[in-house]
């Protein structure tokens, strides 16, 4: 007997064992997918992790229903990387394949209702609802449920099925419904008799009677010339004809259409590749790097913004592509993806492939197949590229590699996107780049340990200087000219427009007013569901959750005392664009943030306009910080660097820095004359003083030793722990039972429990656990294995069904 070892999209403990039946003994290999039943009717479809010969002894052994693949979907090494991601971030290998597998490659279990061939014909004493289901069945012989609620309108649906099952009229089975569906076209194709010369001459004759027909079929000729095959909506259109002409050739027997599969991923066009040459500086540090690689995997390239960093990593990939490897390009952001693509299409044309979260579920499989054939060699996207099936990887780059977005958040894994690219990499025998302006604490802590190869790119490409910041106290606003911007930044933004230059104004925080208060008792508008405050938007005229998403009217009447003082206090990006567009009416003013770019083509569409200079202020959130490249930008604001400063967090200081430095380098990147103002009301914060004289060194140093001081990471590693429960003291007392059964753990720290930051979240409350482990990796897979069981132990308590422990591994 022969057993495979299946990944099933569940959150499972661990793979089950499965019977290989004979007929497929020879063929199944590791990576394809099977059919296979779990308990009593489940279907579901998973991914062979190994195939052995170890008979399980703790349970009757299944067989596998059908092998759904004749090659693999997933390669060797994209299951080893799989099963590190389980590991590592302590979470089930099928959550994994959850996260990486394109929707449309994970079939779908599909109830069907059949008919009972017993019955001649439908039973008269069944229920008017019953009856109808009755008929169609007997007619169709199997419906799926959706079919069965659209016959029925969804009146009565579950009690007509009840009721034929009950009379033994019907059964239900579980089939597996394959959702990817290739995308076809008409295309049409001279019938083999006319290929002749004269047959061909015969018909031109006889056609001359019908022109029309005629003039179409000539036009075919034309478009044979260039393609082989010709597509029904391209002759139409070249030809000016209608469908029923087309058909009327058809008909007598002169063109056969046939659908033939068509990509729904067009290949990108290739152009004439940009010549540039990398400056001196650009050609030391590229071989610095080069260097490195021969003593380390993984390099970290600090370039200050604007330095030319993505001149060096386009050199990079063509290394990779003329090595005959695949490179992998990641970005913190779908944002991000567009103007890059933009810029390497140039280079690498159809070799080119795009992968991110806008594309359709067809599409993804698309561009998954052809990353796994090899069509694609060069990939660029944000952090679920890491999932895709490459061959053989050479090289890995990750810009922006201090970027919070590298994390993933919900669901799990909860993975970091940088930590797995060297993972990844080491797997592949391929080299890791790092690369950003203000590295993460932990790249350059591993930088100063001679972990990876340091190089640094000091002066922005081709000398040009780097921007004035100035620092202004945000008490100076007057509220007559405007409430939100000081008198400084006014007059800058005027000067700035009048020289023909672009503006960013950066604000964390989206909406028009992040909270609403009664001026009378102080009462704050709070979202029902979670416990944060409500963000007016002015574009709905609602209120917002920032956390469930919930909507609601905005208040008249404060419910508490009845006073009409409903009053706004902060602002957020919508509060600006407005503001702006009253001091500047004729300015063409656009906003950057989740709100203003949901639509699958509205971001790319937003800064191609700012590109071509047809925006001049661009008001946003952090999404314009994330390294996007615009020549004109004379003057960036930021206005409220006090909220960035403030926040809870031990990363506070280092995240505040980033984002004013990165969005201070949107400024004056193509002639150097780019000018930064930040208000605050703490002019004397240190983060403040370390951006205005862009000192990376002296913020490294001083946060490193504070870091230390008080052992967080890098000088440690992190897993934070959240019971969430719909009951707050089920979900205070399942935390204090894990954190009794995590002092059982000889070397950790272990901080709480406590309620989270937000103690509730879509009524669920949350208590957190927070533990500081040495960074000792073998004493880490020991610490999470012992973790792990903790977690089980507490879940399986009596009463604890409904809890949720939710475990994220190195917290941002």
């Amino acid at each position: 007997m022969q057993f495979a070892d299946v990944i099933l999209p569940l959150n499972l403990p661990r793979t089950l064992t499965y019977g290989i039946p004979l007929q497929w003994q020879d063929r199944l290999v590791p990576g394809m997918r099977v059919e296979v039943s779990l308990g009593r009717n489940k279907i579901y479809s998973g991914v062979v992790l190994q195939t052995h010969d170890f008979r399980p002894e703790s349970y009757t052994v299944k067989p596998i229903r059908n092998v759904i693949d004749e090659d693999p979907v997933v390669y060797p090494l994209q299951l080893h990387f799989w099963q590190w991601v389980a590991q590592y971030y302590l979470c089930g290998i099928g959550e994994v394949m959850n996260a990486a597998l394109p929707a449309h490659l994970k079939l779908m279990s599909e109830s069907l209702l059949l008919w009972n061939e017993t019955f001649a014909t439908p039973p008269l004493n069944l229920s008017d609802a019953a009856f109808i289901l009755a008929e169609a069945l007997h007619i169709r012989k199997q419906l799926t449920i959706g079919e069965v609620r659209q016959l029925l309108e969804g009146k009565n649906t579950a009690k007509a099925i009840n009721e034929l099952l009950e009379r033994e009229v019907a059964t239900v089975a579980e089939i597996l419904e394959e959702r990817y569906k290739a995308k076809v076209e008409r295309y049409v194709f001279l019938e083999s008799l006319y290929e002749a010369e004269a047959p061909l001459n015969l018909l031109f004759r006889d056609l001359e009677k019908a022109p029309k027909q005629l003039a179409l079929l000539m036009t075919f000729f034309q478009l044979r010339q260039q393609e082989a095959a010709v597509a029904v909506p391209a002759l139409l259109k070249k030809a000016s004809a209608t469908a029923a002409q087309l058909n009327s050739l058809i008909d007598k027997g002169i063109l056969r259409a046939e659908y033939i599969p068509v990509d729904r991923v067009g290949l990108l066009e290739q152009k004439s590749p940009i010549a540039f040459q990398l400056s001196t500086e650009q050609q030391t540090a590229l071989e610095q790097v080069q260097k490195g690689w021969e003593q380390h995997n993984v390099a970290l390239l600090h370039g200050v913004t604007g330095s030319g960093k993505t001149l060096i990593y386009v050199q990079l990939i063509r290394e990779a592509l003329a090595q005959g490897k695949q490179a992998l390009f990641l970005l913190p952001e779908i944002a991000l993806t567009t103007q890059v693509v933009n810029r390497l299409r140039a280079y690498f044309g159809d070799e080119l492939g795009v992968y991110h979260s806008r594309f359709t579920n067809n599409e993804r499989v698309e561009i998954w197949n052809k990353v796994k054939e090899g069509k694609f060699r060069a990939v660029v996207g944000p952090r679920s590229v890491l999932w895709l099936p490459f061959r053989e990887l050479g090289y890995i780059i990750v810009d922006e590699e201090h970027d919070p977005s590298y994390k993933q958040y919900d669901p799990a894994p909860r993975f970091h996107a940088r930590d797995a690219a060297v993972y990844l990499a080491g797997l592949h025998k391929a080299k890791v780049l790092l690369g950003s302006a203000t590295p993460s604490l932990e790249s350059t802590a591993n930088a100063q340990q001679g972990k990876y190869t340091y190089v640094q790119l000091r002066q922005r490409y081709r000398g040009i200087s780097m921007p004035d910041i100035e620092i202004v106290s945000a008490k100076n606003i007057q509220a007559a000219l405007s409430p939100l911007l000081t008198t400084d930044l006014l007059e800058r933004i005027t000067a700035t427009l009048s020289a023909g230059k672009q503006v960013i104004l950066f604000q964390n925080k989206r909406g028009y007013a992040p909270f609403l208060i009664c001026g009378s008792c102080g009462w704050v508008a709070h979202c029902k569901n979670c416990d944060v405050s409500l963000t007016y938007h002015k574009s709905t005229d609602k209120l917002h959750c920032h956390y469930c998403g919930t909507k609601s009217p905005p208040f008249r009447h404060c419910p508490q005392c009845g006073h009409m003082k409903i009053v706004a206090r902060s602002f957020g990006t919508e509060k600006i664009e407005e503001e702006l567009q009253r001091i500047f009416p004729k300015v063409k003013t656009a906003r950057m943030d989740w709100d203003s770019v949901k639509g699958k083509n509205k971001m790319s569409q937003l800064i191609e306009d700012f590109t071509r200079g047809r925006i001049d202020i661009l008001v946003g959130t952090q999404m314009i910080v994330k390294g996007l490249d615009f020549e004109n930008v004379g003057l960036v604001g930021i206005l409220s660097a006090d909220s960035l400063l403030s926040y809870p967090d031990f990363r506070v200081n280092e995240r505040g820095f980033q984002l004013m430095e990165q969005v201070s380098g949107r400024a004056g990147r193509l002639d150097g004359e780019g000018q930064v103002i930040i208000q605050s009301y703490d002019l004397k914060h240190p983060v403040l003083q370390w951006v205005k004289e862009h000192d990376f060194r002296a913020f490294y140093q001083t946060e490193s030793a504070s870091r230390q001081q008080f052992g967080y990471p890098p000088y440690s590693r992190m897993i934070k722990l959240t019971c969430r429960h719909r009951d707050e003291e089920r979900s205070a007392q399942a935390a204090t039972a894990l954190a009794a059964e995590l002092q059982q753990i000889e070397g950790i720290h272990i901080q709480g429990p406590a309620p989270a930051l937000v103690p509730r979240v879509r009524n669920y409350y949350l208590q957190e656990i927070w533990l500081k482990l040495p960074r000792d990796n073998q004493f880490l897979r020991q610490a999470k294995e012992r973790i792990a069981v903790a977690i089980n132990m507490v879940l399986q308590k009596r009463g604890n069904s409904a809890l949720q422990i939710i475990t994220d591994v190195d917290p941002q």
